[in-house]
C-alpha cells in the first residue's frame, strides 16, 4: 500500500519544488491519468503522479493552476522519468500549451535494447514477478473516470503503481545500453523525446482508412468529422456517443442525397439531437463540396 501527499494548489507545488532543490532532489518518476474521450468531450490531464525515491505525491490538476504546471513540467533543472511520455507530452501541449522538459523515457533504452512491450512486462522483466502490481487489473482501471472526485483508493494505488519502479528501471536499462555501447544513441534520441514530432494531426487525419480515400471522400470526411465534434463539444459528451467513426466513414463514401438520407446514418445517435445533428451534417456536406469546387 502506497502511502502519499496530494498537493491542491499552486502554493504546494511551488514550495514542493523548493524543497525538492534545496534538499537536492533532481530526478523525480513521474506518470500522468487522463481523460480520453470516454466520458467527457476531449482529452483532459486528471492527475499526475510523482516519487521521488523516497516519497509519493499526487499533483491535482483540477486545483493547481496552469501556470504553476507549467513551470514545474518546463523547469529543466528537474529531471522526470517516465515511460513512453508520447501521449502524455502531446495531452499537455494541446491542453495547456506546455512543453515539457528533460524528460528520461525508460522506454528509449527498452527499445534501444530490444523490448517492445508495456510498463507491467518492463517491470516483471527486470525485477521479479514480486514487483508485479497486485491492486486491480490493467484494463479496469484504464477505463476509469479519473475526472471523478474523490479518487478511490485503489484508482490512487494503480496510479502510484506505475511511478514506483521507474527509477530501478532507469538504473538497470542504463547499465544494460552501456554494456552494449548504445548510451550516445540513448542520450542523443532522449533530447527530443517530449517535442512533436511535427504539426499535431487534425483528428480526421487519424482514421486508419484515411490515405486510401479519394480526394472526394476525404473532403467529406473532414466536415462530418466536424459537425460530429462540434455537438460532441456542445454537450460535452464523447464523440462516439454522437455518432460512431465508422458512420462518418460510410456516410463519406456513400454520400447521402438529402435530410432524410441523413437520418438513416443518424438514427441511431445516442443523444436526443437527432435533428441537430443532420442540420450540421448537412451544413457539412455544403462545406465539403465547396471545398471540392475550390481545390
Amino acid at each position: 500500500m502506497y502511502t502519499y501527499l496530494v498537493i491542491e494548489s499552486d502554493l504546494q507545488l511551488d514550495e514542493m519544488v523548493a524543497q525538492w532543490k534545496a534538499q537536492g532532489t533532481n530526478v523525480l518518476a513521474m506518470d500522468f491519468e487522463g481523460e480520453f474521450n470516454l466520458h467527457i468531450y476531449g482529452e483532459h490531464l486528471c492527475l499526475i503522479q510523482l516519487y521521488d525515491g523516497t516519497s509519493f505525491y499526487l499533483i491535482d490538476p483540477f486545483k493547481v493552476q496552469p501556470s504553476s504546471l507549467k513551470a514545474f513540467l518546463q523547469d529543466a533543472e528537474i529531471e522526470k522519468i517516465m515511460f513512453d511520455c508520447a501521449s502524455d507530452s502531446a495531452l499537455v501541449r494541446k491542453e495547456f500549451g506546455i512543453l515539457m522538459q528533460n524528460i528520461y523515457d525508460i522506454r528509449v533504452p527498452a527499445l534501444a535494447l530490444g523490448y517492445t512491450g508495456n510498463l507491467s512486462g518492463l517491470v516483471s522483466l527486470y525485477l521479479g514477478e514480486q514487483e508485479e502490481k497486485t491492486n486491480g487489473s490493467k484494463k479496469k482501471n484504464q477505463m476509469t473516470n479519473w475526472l471523478a472526485r474523490p479518487l478511490k483508493n485503489d484508482q490512487v494505488q494503480y496510479a502510484l503503481s506505475d511511478v514506483a519502479h521507474l527509477f530501478s528501471l532507469k538504473d538497470i536499462l542504463q547499465a544494460k545500453i552501456a554494456e552494449k555501447g548504445l548510451s550516445a544513441q540513448v542520450n542523443a534520441t532522449m533530447l527530443n523525446i517530449a517535442k512533436p514530432k511535427g504539426p499535431d494531426k487534425p483528428g480526421w487525419t487519424k482514421f486508419a482508412c484515411w490515405k486510401f480515400l479519394n480526394r472526394e471522400e476525404k473532403a467529406y470526411l473532414k466536415h462530418f468529422f466536424i459537425a460530429r465534434d462540434t455537438l460532441a463539444k456542445k454537450y460535452n459528451v464523447p464523440a462516439v456517443r454522437i455518432l460512431d467513426k465508422h458512420v462518418l466513414v460510410d456516410m463519406a463514401k456513400n454520400l447521402p442525397a438529402d435530410a432524410n438520407s441523413f437520418h438513416s446514418f443518424c438514427y441511431r445517435c445516442g443523444m436526443h439531437c437527432e435533428q441537430e445533428l443532420v442540420e450540421l451534417l448537412l451544413v457539412g456536406k455544403s462545406a465539403a463540396l465547396a471545398e471540392i469546387k475550390g481545390a
